[in-house]
């Protein structure tokens, strides 16, 4: 029994492997000198933060008025 799941099990393998997708250049051959790599860019690592400093509490009734219904 165990000799029909190997070779079955690798057929499987081998089938599924072959429909995954391609592996990139530089991460295929990562010590090729002259393999394509994506462009490196500068990115700020403090962009798009938001300031959560403390803020003084707001008249609740005013908060509620702002989010109600418009009369």
């Amino acid at each position: 029994m165990t000799f029909v799941k190997v070779p079955l099990l690798t057929a499987v393998g081998l089938a599924l492997g072959a429909c995954s997708a391609t592996v990139p250049d530089h991460l295929a051959r990562p010590a090729d000198p002259n393999a394509r790599v994506p462009t490196v860019a500068y990115r700020s690592v403090t962009a798009g933060a938001a300031s959560f400093r403390p803020a003084e509490p707001k008249d609740w009734r005013e908060l509620n008025r702002q989010v109600g219904p418009k009369s």
